[in-house]
């Protein structure tokens, strides 16, 4: 276990940055909505409407309400890392509630493709809310990132099935005399 003080010292790390990222994604959400007007167009020129120099509030309150969707999930996602890292500065790496991580982890991830698939159309019907008729848009993709996203998901999923499959034949050696 020569690995053990390692694993602690990285996990607490890893739990404080996960913390961090859990807090600075609503920040960060409300934050470029609400500044989104003065914002460089680097940032902003993709999402503005032609003939829009800015976003009136209330199309900028309803893309913030489109960018929670995929936030949240990902504030649930650093949550559940946040807790398997606590585990793993604790010293437990092979327990149930280590188990229960990954797989809320890997439903993380596949609740993540759902919400980012769903943020686009979200997001094109909030940036042209107020447009006259004609000119209202609704665009609706799937990248490869949603698939990579997904498989990625069902991967966490059957690493936490092989864990539980581990951690219970490790229970019956351990009571077996």
């Amino acid at each position: 276990m020569d690995n053990l003080p390692r694993i602690k010292r990285m996990s607490r790390l890893l739990c404080r940055v996960a913390g961090l990222f859990l807090w600075s994604i609503p920040t960060g959400c409300v934050l470029f909505w609400a500044f989104f007007n003065h914002l460089p167009e680097a940032m902003t020129g993709p999402l503005l409407i032609p003939g829009r120099d800015a976003l009136p509030l209330l199309n900028r309150a309803l893309c913030l309400a489109a960018a929670l969707l995929p936030a949240g999930v990902a504030m649930y996602g650093f949550l559940t890392l946040r807790r398997l890292f606590g585990l793993y500065a604790e010293g437990e790496i092979f327990s149930r509630r280590n188990v229960l991580c990954y797989r809320e982890l890997g439903m993380a991830l596949l609740y993540w493709a759902l919400a980012t698939f769903l943020h686009t159309p979200l997001l094109s019907l909030a940036l042209s809310v107020g447009m006259p008729e004609g000119q209202r848009q609704l665009t609706i993709g799937l990248d490869s990132m949603e698939l990579v996203t997904v498989f990625a998901g069902l991967v966490a999923l059957v690493i936490s099935w092989v864990m539980d499959e581990g951690r219970s034949i490790q229970e019956e050696q351990a009571l077996t005399i």
